[in-house]
């Protein structure tokens, strides 16, 4: 019997909901405003008003869902479902999501951070595809992660495993800070996006900014593959959107810095699922094997 589910990702700024059928074929998908500033009530609301409008669209009943998996920007409780903090959702803390939203919809609810979440996506029908042990690492505004053991999300003693962004560097700040999307634009007065361009014109300030990257990035992606010797690293958000021009030169760096087994053997990508690997990851919580 075919069954359906629902996969929302949460975000500063919008709503994406995927609707799909046991075969993982998207019926459906509705984006919207998050509209944070009218606060949690208001935002769960409109996260159900998503899942009824992709219902209508694929012409179910919401009581004909299997399960509904979200995606949240913060780290969650992975057991009760509470989210701990979102810094981008004003009055986002400890909120009991996973019961909040049960109670709305009346189905089987998995909360999860959008990282980890988009990291399973990536493992399971993304560009890591077929492997069973992967690290992933979103650059964009923030900087995250998720780590995948044996084709599930390896969360921790209280589910904030795969923080990759708030390493701490030897000076005290955190990785963050220095190479992220808003970073690099306050440190180089260059936007990431605008690095690939700007490179074909042999700008200065932005090969200085791609080198920071690479070096930065690429010197703790091989610290990660010495400590879990993943099969493969996938490399997401804007900022992977440089491209070979970021991505090879990080592989080449994680061969020369990681321990020489686990480097030698590890294979780096650009993410596949791009902007919506969030609500394909949130559908992943929930399809049943």
């Amino acid at each position: 019997m075919n069954k359906f589910y629902a996969g929302i990702d949460l975000g500063g700024t919008k709503i994406l909901t995927f609707l799909c059928d046991s075969n993982r074929k998207i019926l459906a998908g509705i984006r919207t405003s998050t509209d944070a500033q009218k606060g949690v009530d208001a935002v769960i609301e409109k996260m159900r008003l998503t899942v009824r409008d992709a219902c209508r669209e694929a012409n179910i009943d919401p009581s004909d869902l299997s399960g509904i998996g979200i995606g949240v920007p913060g780290p969650v409780n992975k057991n009760s479902g509470i989210v701990y903090d979102c810094p981008n959702l004003p009055g986002w803390k400890n909120i009991e999501v996973k019961s909040l939203f049960r109670e709305k919809m009346g189905v089987r609810i998995k909360v999860e951070n959008d990282a980890r979440a988009a990291g399973l996506a990536e493992a399971r029908i993304g560009a890591a595809k077929n492997h069973d042990n992967v690290f992933y690492i979103t650059v964009s505004t923030g900087i995250g992660g998720a780590i995948i053991i044996n084709g599930e999300i390896f969360h921790g003693a209280i589910g904030a495993a795969g923080e990759f962004g708030q390493m701490k560097l030897l000076d005290g700040s955190v990785f963050e800070s220095h190479f992220s999307g808003p970073a690099i634009e306050k440190k180089f007065g260059i936007k990431t996006e605008m690095i690939p361009e700007l490179i074909i014109k042999n700008d200065p300030g932005a090969q200085k900014a791609l080198d920071h990257l690479v070096n930065g990035i690429g010197t703790y992606l091989a610290n990660i593959t010495t400590l879990l010797n993943p099969d493969i690293i996938v490399i997401g958000g804007g900022v992977s959107n440089i491209g070979d021009i970021l991505i090879k030169p990080v592989e080449k760096v994680i061969r020369e810095r990681g321990f020489s087994i686990s480097a030698e053997n590890v294979s780096v990508v650009r993410a596949g699922l791009g902007s919506d690997s969030g609500a394909y990851g949130a559908l992943e919580l929930v399809i049943e094997k």
